[in-house]
């Protein structure tokens, strides 16, 4: 082993043949000095873990195939875990046996969806034991962190039979080694951020290369989440409360509202999707909650219950029938009596506490490979996004932490507000909770700014005059904690996407649904990072180039097309993508106008992870700004991570 500045961990897995674990060895270093003050050196831990190997690849009475042949069959998987929290580097290289007798120059070899090359044409490395070694892969894992690789090996469809491959045979295992991490864009001469970005996500030695290696990957599937999920059940064993609110018999009773609404609909029976993680109800019945008693040999299922008034006035009761979270009721606790305000009306309610057994779901990854960056055109050009559980995307700036959304088309570098301290969570990932807008009874709500309401001019309630409630949040952040600071110049003004084009209806008033085009492609899986309205809906300052110049500050925030390009996916679960915060926090795409309750909805995402809508009024969501830096801001430090995160220079 290699005694140098750095402590190094090996690991071998058999590739043709049995899988195998040939070793792992793993040492504490000595060092000797000469000197007047005492030499002072702690170790840190440093192991990783090899998991989740698939069968062995064999090539036996293998024959030469093409290139797209080879795509197609089955991949060596094998994932690399850190289980430190030291940062690390780490080789992925093939390993050939002495007893290996083909030419590596006649062996197709991909890694994921990297270019294909010859055996051959890799870098060249020594393995102790072994005839040859190839680095296939150089990359770093935060601690904690994994990365999931997929290989496959073939005979070059160029060979002849003149080429001398027959007869002989290819033996060979992955080679990983690990060592402390060093790379450092900073120290590799790479200063600015945008730069640094891109050369941080292969340790690259040039910016082009980097770039071209990002755009040699494959579009996305956007109607999968990143990382792709595998769901498991949870059923609990302990009892709890769960609390459903209906309205009061006493409507019944006065033949005001029908049984529908005074009694919840249970279900008797449900599906798990292990996919999405959520449970669905069926066979669902209206049952007087009260009924139930421990000598009750039905199961009964129940998400939740949510009791509102419509526009006309009348009492609805909405039985959800899918959920991440589902109670199966054991008996009825209590129920009581009390009143609600439903649309201006005093309504009585009847309050069910029920005593009831959890069911909820434990996720674990299938799946990492859309993972990094990957890219997109948008308004400028070509722009470098960040998608799945990434944790090399953290920026330092005006004493906050930011996450990486993309790299715009100009250059310029999108941030995502993710609180104070580098361990936030939940609410401290946001600057508090907001409305979107106070007032949600015409389609104009949705506006990040809006007019003068006119119930007959779509331009006019659509124009921006009129600050949205949000706006001026983030408006009084943004002075408090960057112009007040003198860091305005720092920050770069593209715009912000407030995408207000119709999919259906007219947008006008509050007598006909209206739906946009967002939602369409949020259901589609079909994101755009080009704003459809430049002139309108494209929200800059007044001394942008383009954009409506509406703006006094420039910032504002995430739109529903980046969550969709990071991997989040609409009413689905993810608790792994680096957007997922657990709790609420709104976006600025717009989604409907619902006339059956007189409410305009704006995106957010949900506590769970998924894409929701939101009624723009809902003051409980939490709100994130989002700026873009300047594309040539400097970095003075840092690698990304949480722990060493991008420092922004600001001197």
């Amino acid at each position: 082993m290699n005694m140098s500045k750095r402590k190094k961990v090996y690991f071998i897995l058999g590739l043709l043949g049995v899988i195998s674990l040939i070793g792992i060895s793993y040492a504490l270093w000595t060092v000797t000095l000469s000197q007047q003050s005492e030499n002072k050196i702690a170790t840190s831990c440093l192991n990783i873990e090899i998991l989740k190997e698939s069968e062995e690849i064999v090539l036996e009475n293998a024959f030469p195939i093409t290139d797209e042949e080879g795509m197609k069959t089955t991949p060596y998987t094998f994932t690399i875990k850190n289980t430190c929290d030291t940062f690390i580097d780490y080789e992925v290289s093939l390993a050939m046996s002495n007893a290996t007798t083909l030419n590596s120059k006649y062996v197709a070899v991909v890694l994921d969806y990297n270019e294909i090359k010859a055996l051959d044409t890799y870098e060249s490395t020594t393995i102790d034991g072994y005839k040859e070694g190839r680095i296939l892969q150089k990359g770093s894992l935060s601690g904690g962190d994994e990365v999931t690789y997929n290989l496959r090996l073939w005979l070059d469809e160029d060979i002849t039979t003149n080429d001398p491959v027959f007869n002989t045979k290819f033996q060979g295992k992955i080679h990983i080694t690990a060592t402390i991490g060093s790379y450092s864009p900073v120290e590799q001469g790479f200063t600015k951020l945008a730069d640094a970005i891109l050369v941080n996500e292969y340790q690259s030695t040039d910016v082009e290369s980097a770039k071209a290696r990002i755009q040699s990957k494959q579009v996305p599937d956007f109607s999968k989440t990143a990382p792709i999920t595998i769901w498991n059940e949870i059923h609990s064993e302990n009892l709890t409360t769960k609390t459903l609110t209906t309205a009061s018999e006493t409507l019944l009773e006065s033949e005001e509202a029908t049984k529908e609404v005074v009694y919840p609909m249970l279900f008797k029976n449900y599906t798990f999707d292990t996919e999405t993680g959520m449970y669905g109800l069926t066979d669902g019945i209206v049952v007087d909650p009260t009924e139930i008693n421990d000598y009750d040999t039905t199961d009964y299922y129940v998400c939740g219950t949510d009791i509102t008034r419509n526009a006309n006035k009348e009492i609805i009761l909405t039985n959800t029938s899918s959920c991440s979270t589902m109670y199966t009721i054991k008996s009825v606790v209590n129920k009581k009596e009390g009143t609600t305000t439903l649309n201006g009306i005093e309504t009585p309610l009847t309050i069910h506490s029920l005593s009831v057994y959890p069911y909820t779901q434990i996720e674990r990854e299938s799946d990492k490979s859309d993972k990094g960056l990957y890219v997109m055109t948008d308004d400028y050009g070509e722009s470098y996004y960040f998608r799945g559980n990434v944790k090399n995307n953290y920026v330092y700036f005006a004493d906050v932490y930011w996450r990486i959304i993309r790299i715009n088309g100009d250059g310029s570098i999108r941030i995502l507000y993710a609180g104070r301290t580098k361990d936030a969570t939940n609410d401290e990932l946001s600057i508090g909770k907001s409305a979107f807008n106070l007032e949600k009874s015409s389609p104009a709500y949705v506006g990040y700014m809006y007019g003068n309401i006119i119930n007959d001019s779509y331009e006019q309630n659509m124009s921006n005059e009129v600050d949205s409630t949000i706006k001026t949040i983030v408006d009084a952040w943004y002075e408090e904690n960057i112009v007040s600071r003198g860091l305005s110049e720092y920050i770069a003004d593209p715009g912000f996407c407030n995408d207000r084009e119709l999919l259906i209806g007219t947008g006008i008033d509050s007598s006909a649904f209206s739906q946009f085009k967002g939602y369409e492609r949020l259901s589609n899986f079909t994101p755009s990072l080009q704003c459809q309205n430049i002139t309108r809906d494209l929200f800059t300052t007044s001394t942008s180039n383009t954009g409506n110049k509406a703006l006094r500050f420039p910032i504002g925030l995430i739109t529903n097309d980046e969550l969709i390009i990071a991997g989040l996916k609409i009413t689905t679960l993810n608790h792994l993508n680096y957007l997922y915060s657990g709790t609420n926090y709104w976006t600025m795409t717009p989604n409907s106008y619902d006339v059956s309750i007189g409410s305009a909805g704006v995106r957010r995402v949900y506590s769970d992870g998924g894409i929701y809508n939101g009624a723009v009024n809902s003051p409980l969501n939490n709100v994130r700004p989002v700026i873009n830096l300047k594309p040539n801001v400097e970095i003075s430090d840092g690698i990304g991570t949480a722990e060493n995160p991008f420092m922004i220079k600001t001197v």
